[in-house]
C-alpha cells in the first residue's frame, strides 16, 4: 500500500531549545518504515538551527531546500543553499554538519537518510558521541533500548563493569 503524506495538512512537532535550536519537523515516512530510507520535511524561523553539528558514522544524509535559504556548514566549509538546491551529506566524522537559517525568511526542506542501525552520532562541538540501536528518525533516543549520549574520549577498558572474579 502507498504511504501519502501531505505537508499541508498533517500536525508537525515542534521543538525548542535554548535561544539556537528550533524546527517544527513531519516525518514522511515514519518509524514503522522498512524501506531503509526516511525522509522528514523541516521548518525553521530565522536565526535558528534544528540540530547541534554532527556527524552520522553509519548514514548518509541529503537536504533538499523546498523554500527560504540558509548556511549549511560541512567541517570547516559553509556553502548557502536556497530554495530548489540539493546538498549530499556522506556519514563519517569528516562530514560533520549543521544548517543554520540565516535568512530572513523560513527555512523549509527535506532531509532524506539512510536508516542503518545502529548508528553512532558524533557531536564535534561538545565531543558527545550518541549510540543510537533503532532507525534514526530525527534527533536519538534510547527510550529503553541500548545506546545513549556520552562524553568522547571516556576510555573504559573491555572489561570495566564485567564480573571477572
Amino acid at each position: 500500500m502507498i504511504k501519502k503524506t501531505s505537508i499541508f495538512q498533517e500536525d508537525w512537532h515542534e521543538m525548542s531549545e535554548g535561544e539556537r535550536f528550533q524546527h517544527a519537523r513531519l516525518s514522511l515516512t515514519g518509524t514503522d518504515n522498512d524501506t531503509g530510507l526516511g525522509c522528514a520535511v523541516y521548518k525553521i524561523t530565522p536565526g535558528k538551527r534544528a540540530h547541534p553539528k554532527h556527524a552520522h558514522l553509519a548514514n548518509d544524509e541529503a537536504i533538499y531546500v523546498l523554500s527560504g535559504e540558509g548556511t549549511l556548514v560541512v567541517g570547516d566549509e559553509e556553502v548557502k543553499l536556497s530554495e530548489g538546491e540539493f546538498a549530499l551529506l556522506p556519514r563519517g566524522s569528516d562530514f560533520a554538519h549543521v544548517f543554520v537559517n540565516d535568512g530572513s525568511d523560513d527555512l523549509v526542506y527535506l532531509c532524506l537518510s539512510t536508516q542503518n542501525a545502529p548508528d553512532i552520532i558524533h557531536y564535534p562541538d561538545s565531543e558527545k558521541v550518541a549510540i543510537s540501536e533503532r532507525k534514526f528518525s530525527g534527533r536519538p533516543t534510547t527510550r529503553g533500548k541500548v545506546g545513549g549520549f556520552y562524553l568522547r574520549n571516556t576510555e573504559l577498558s573491555y572489561w570495566d563493569g564485567e564480573d571477572t572474579g
